[in-house]
């Protein structure tokens, strides 16, 4: 995208504005009804720039006008054909329709070059930003419905793309329940203001001594189910209650603390590991905190491993890279635990100070039947082991898997057939030499 000035109007002014709400709702109207005539489909791609609000914030309404005026101009030349048009909703929100599409396949390919337009960096006299988009997808494809239903649905999966390492997201019915998700979000988040969330642990297995090296920490939410809840979840839910330092805060001082009472209690000097989204880097006082915590329990920070999530975050903002080398740097060990990784990333990720790399086995739980699929095992652990990461396999099914896991090269695993997720009582009395 091009440069905007900060200091003065938008001299391009390229292209009208996009419709107003109620023009484009009689736009996708008449544009569904030729396409009920003549059989072809309708595409409806929901863009959430996340980026006009904070321009607004920093640099004022006038600013943010001529950066939307800009990404508006952006997507009708790069993207959108003769025909197709856009509609404007709220600061940031911007729906593009593909008014006539033989296929879903044609919206992602679209969709793809949004979010490469959108992802180009904006000069804002000598500021580079960048907007963290997210694409929600409806179709139309001779269906029942309307366009205020297709604009539902599209919100709906653009609210869904948030959460996804590729930030598109299809329309699908269970995305519906958006509404029940939003009661629990803000019972989570009352969970987080109250301190409520527990931790429970899983312990890892050194499979070349056949002991126990470690634990992970999981968060359980008290509401009633006793449910675990993702760390994914729970940032989310802080981030938009503005509780993020209190329950990352928590959270690091439960495990350090939990660590450091294993030693003495049970003498199992273990190392444990805490689940961090990649989004948590992008929080300043992130490695402040995980030092505060290391200081408080007496832990050596090579005991504390962060397994950091959606990693493709890393690759889009610089202060997320520098955390990790901070927190590199003060010796905390660093595991990929990502299963949605593109292949494209390990040749950046090579160049970063991981130093442990996590492969979820619950998404291949016949891999041990198919050569192929062994293959692709031995394969990423011969590639983690090029890289000088060391290999922890999780969802291990049983004996027979961590015979061969070991005979594959992995260096550890860990799953329920040789310990659940316990809470810290239990873990003592599990596993006490």
């Amino acid at each position: 995208m091009n440069s905007v000035d900060p200091d003065g109007p938008d001299a391009g002014s390229p292209g009208p504005p996009p419709a107003t709400e109620l023009a484009f709702i009689d736009q996708l109207r008449r544009c569904i009804d030729e396409r009920q005539a003549d059989g072809q489909g309708v595409a409806l791609l929901l863009v959430d720039c996340g980026l006009i609000g904070r321009v607004d914030a920093l640099w004022g309404y006038q600013i943010g006008d001529a950066v939307r005026t800009r990404i508006v101009s952006s997507l009708r030349e790069q993207v959108l054909r003769p025909g197709d048009f856009i509609g404007g909703f709220g600061r940031d929100e911007l729906a593009c329709v593909l008014a006539s599409i033989e296929g879903p396949q044609m919206a992602l390919l679209a969709a793809g070059k949004l979010l490469r337009t959108l992802n180009a960096p904006l000069w804002l006299g000598e500021e580079e930003i960048y907007a963290s988009p997210a694409i929600g997808i409806a179709l139309f494809q001779g269906q029942k419905g309307n366009a205020e239903s297709l604009m539902r649905q599209a919100k709906n999966a653009c609210i869904a793309a948030f959460a996804l390492a590729d930030r598109i997201a299809f329309y699908n019915e269970g995305q519906d329940s958006q509404a029940g998700r939003l009661v629990q979000e803000g019972r989570l988040r009352s969970a987080i203001a109250d301190d409520a969330l527990e931790l429970v642990f899983q312990p890892q297995f050194d499979l070349r001594f056949g002991q126990i090296m470690g634990l992970e920490s999981m968060l359980r939410w008290g509401d009633g189910t006793r449910k675990l809840v993702s760390m994914r979840e729970a940032i989310a839910a802080a981030e938009a209650g503005g509780l993020f330092t209190k329950m990352i805060s928590s959270v690091l001082n439960r495990a350090l603390r939990n660590c450091s009472e294993f030693r003495q209690r049970a003498g199992l000097d273990l190392r444990i590991a805490v689940n961090l989204p990649a989004r948590g880097l992008l929080h300043a006082e992130l490695p402040e905190l995980v030092e505060r915590a290391l200081r408080t329990w007496a832990l050596r920070a090579g005991r504390l491993v962060l397994e950091v999530e959606d990693i493709a975050v890393l690759e889009t903002y610089p202060e997320a890279q520098a955390a990790i080398r901070r927190l590199h740097g003060m010796g905390v060990k660093l595991s990929i635990d990502d299963t949605r990784a593109p292949l494209s990333s390990l040749f950046w990720l090579a160049t970063m100070p991981f130093k442990e790399l996590k492969i979820d086995l619950s998404v291949a739980p016949d891999w041990m039947a198919h050569p192929r699929s062994e293959g692709v095992l031995r394969s990423l652990i011969e590639l983690a082991h090029q890289l000088e990461l060391e290999v922890v396999a999780s969802g291990v099914q049983d004996d027979a898997a961590a015979t061969r896991l070991t005979q594959l090269g992995c260096d550890f695993m860990q799953g329920d057939f040789r310990g659940p997720p316990v809470d810290a009582e239990e873990f003592v009395v599990r596993f006490a030499g």
